[in-house]
């Protein structure tokens, strides 16, 4: 028992009252003090995506920032399935202590919960964001000698005729971005998703296996590079550093691409504030480091200081846009 706990009911009032006074305060101090020594154990870090894809190795750097300047490790875990579901539901019902951490994305805040109605978990609420971390560019992609040479030009075709596009499966972020442009151009696109292994895409998309594909800027890149394949059109507000005479979907005139992967870390809702506060902190000045920076561009990303506020604003209009498409263009999963 507590001395807190053990007043004497004798004790003078006044007494009682400054004991209780200065209980509330320790109190008070209790979980920032917990805070200024945390963590005192291994922290895991839940990737819902596959070893080797760019959310594992951006969670994979950030972890060793931390790591670095809190002088304990970050452990990442991958749990893949189901198009990120099986992850994201072993975060969220883990722990909110601290010592469970989530590389969430898009596909993970914003558009799985519209892809499973029923589902007992609402990532939006069951996991908070602690930072941002990292952005990655979508781009639309076909084989050098299709007839097309622009995004005008594709769009003209797919009027007259069926195009296939390939991408990482049904309901992901890319396929979304395909059924946009085929609800609001008119177009005859028929989807092709490579569920099994995006990597296989690639390739075949050189081989025109399929006409387009709607992927990822860092493992597109080396295809983009040599020539074995061009781009019509990337996600952003600007166009990328790394392919600066590619445009911009917004600035060919279609809106609500402006956004393309981006990744985060968040914790179980319900972890104290304190350590949260102590994360943000921490992961700022990593996300900022230079070192950051120069890891960042060997993936073709580009940092993503945003506090919680601004993932939280970014979830909610990713929300609303995907979850009207989704619902508009009966998007389901099997």
């Amino acid at each position: 028992m507590s001395s807190c706990s053990r007043l004497s009911l004798q004790a003078r009032p006044w007494k009682v009252r400054a004991s209780l006074l200065l209980c509330a305060a320790l109190s008070a101090l209790a979980v920032p003090a917990a805070a200024q020594t945390y963590p005192t154990k291994p922290v895991r870090v839940i990737v819902p995506y596959g070893p080797g894809t760019a959310p594992d190795s951006i969670a994979r750097i950030a972890s060793d920032g931390l790591q670095r300047r809190l002088g304990q490790s970050f452990v990442v875990e991958t749990r893949t399935g189901a198009g990120g579901k099986i992850g994201t539901e072993a975060a969220a019902l883990a722990a909110p202590d601290g010592y469970t951490l989530f590389l969430g994305t898009k596909d993970s805040q914003s558009i799985l919960a519209h892809l499973y109605p029923t589902w007992n978990i609402k990532p939006d609420r069951s996991l908070v964001p602690i930072s941002g971390l990292a952005r990655i560019e979508n781009v639309l992609v076909t084989r050098s000698a299709f007839p097309a040479n622009s995004l005008q030009d594709m769009v003209a075709l797919a009027k007259t005729k069926e195009l296939t596009y390939g991408t990482p499966g049904v309901g992901t972020n890319l396929h979304l971005m395909g059924e946009l442009l085929r609800s609001r151009q008119g177009l005859k696109l028929l989807h092709v998703p490579y569920s099994r292994s995006f990597a296989e895409a690639l390739p075949a998309v050189v081989r025109g296996d399929v006409d387009l594909l709607v992927a990822g800027l860092p493992p597109m890149l080396p295809f983009l590079q040599d020539g074995r394949a061009k781009a019509l059109a990337i996600t952003g507000t600007a166009r990328s550093r790394y392919l600066p005479d590619v445009p911009t979907f917004s600035e060919l005139g279609i809106k609500d691409l402006e956004t393309g992967g981006w990744f985060g870390f968040f914790a179980p809702a319900g972890t104290p504030a304190a350590i949260l506060s102590k994360l943000e902190a921490e992961l700022a000045l990593v996300v900022k480091s230079p070192e950051f920076r120069s890891r960042m561009e060997t993936m073709s990303a580009e940092p993503w200081p945003a506090t919680p506020a601004d993932v939280s604003r970014t979830i909610e209009a990713e929300t609303r846009r995907w979850g009207a498409l989704i619902q508009e263009s009966r998007i389901t999963v099997n």
